[in-house]
């Protein structure tokens, strides 16, 4: 008797994938409003150990497309799209890393980007769930992060604005890279929309 693989659902993969992101992306934004605060470093914390989540996550994905014959869209879209998810949370991770090597602080302008990358990863939760039947949403979604990306892109210029009024060369280096790196976050997401477009227009 032939056992046939219990048929996989991709989409329900992606979407899991997603909410471990926005609990990742959120923890981020309570990290950088949380600075005095005795949780603070627990949020740091936190965002580094839902990083290490979503990566199993993403290995989940790219063992059950290893293991599928067929696949309810195209298999490199999959992937792809999975790949740039991971590399959203991947530089909530660094950005952790960074300020905590670097020995500097959330401030204001902090507070402003996570706050806009939290509002992309809800699009882009929405984009997702959406994507198997409710092809229109999942399009309107993703044209939100766009939009939202040039917000980022509004505030991390402001952000360097107001850095380069300090005296502090090494102080301004070392928030530059943090500002850059979330600044790249909104820059991933939008190219993650991107290939859930594609995926939408070949449904």
């Amino acid at each position: 008797m032939k056992i046939f693989r219990k048929k996989v659902n991709f989409f329900e993969l992606l979407n899991n994938q997603c909410e471990i992101m926005r609990k990742g992306i959120e923890a981020l934004c309570k990290y950088c409003k949380s600075a005095g605060d005795e949780n603070h470093e627990s949020y740091g914390d936190m965002v580094i150990a839902i990083e290490d989540e979503c990566d199993m996550a993403r290995h989940v994905v790219v063992d059950e497309l290893n293991n599928t014959f067929i696949t309810p869209m195209e298999r490199n879209d999959i992937f792809d799209l999975s790949s740039q998810l991971d590399d959203i949370i991947d530089y909530a991770k660094t950005t952790v890393d960074e300020m905590r090597i670097f020995g500097i602080m959330p401030n204001e302008d902090m507070e402003k980007m996570t706050d806009i990358l939290y509002e992309i990863m809800i699009h882009i939760q929405k984009a997702v769930a959406n994507i198997e039947k409710h092809k229109n949403i999942a399009r309107d979604e993703a044209i939100k992060v766009r939009s939202l990306e040039n917000n980022m892109g509004s505030a991390y210029y402001q952000a360097l604005a107001t850095l380069f009024e300090n005296d502090d060369f090494k102080l301004i280096f070392k928030y530059r890279e943090v500002y850059r790196h979330l600044n790249t976050t909104a820059d991933v997401a939008v190219t993650a929309m991107n290939y859930l477009l594609d995926i939408v227009n070949s449904l």
